[in-house]
């Protein structure tokens, strides 16, 4: 903040210069602007197309049918999810895709991402904690990777 006695703090300065230098990256870096229509997450456009996050372009109708289609950019993932149900709320469309994401990586088979690995429990407030701890996880891992990656 600045005072109208000794000017802006040491402090703020600093602040302003980082902003300023993200604002720049951001207009500049070309993979930091184009982000999935349906988690908000910046897509690939390198690498194996196989991946998860690979960007695609995909033509998408209004819901009411009325209006021209739409070209999107898609997260690969994203594109097959949003064929086959629409997931209310970014954070657990991006925890999908963090899981996705995980099992590309290590090798795995692409299982079932509905429910995060987590396991069905007799009790009810136990399975809701760990629902909870297995979405937050996999939505910070898949924002980690997807704008941390440069």
């Amino acid at each position: 903040m600045a005072s109208p006695v000794r000017g802006p703090r040491s402090g703020d300065r600093r602040q302003e210069d980082r902003r300023a230098l993200r604002l720049r990256h951001i207009a500049g870096c070309l993979s930091c602007t184009l982000t999935c229509q349906y988690c908000g997450l910046p897509v690939r456009l390198a690498g194996p197309a196989g991946h998860p996050g690979y960007g695609v372009v995909e033509e998408v109708i209004a819901g009411d049918g009325t209006a021209a289609p739409d070209l999107v950019l898609l997260h690969r993932f994203c594109r097959s999810a949003l064929g086959r149900c629409r997931t209310r709320g970014c954070v657990l469309r991006r925890a999908h895709l963090g899981r996705a994401t995980e099992q590309y990586e290590t090798g795995r088979r692409p299982g079932r991402y509905q429910r995060l690995g987590v396991r069905r429990s007799p009790d009810p407030d136990l399975y809701r904690k760990h629902w909870r701890v297995a979405k937050m996880r996999y939505a910070c891992k898949a924002c980690r990777y997807y704008t941390g990656s440069h």
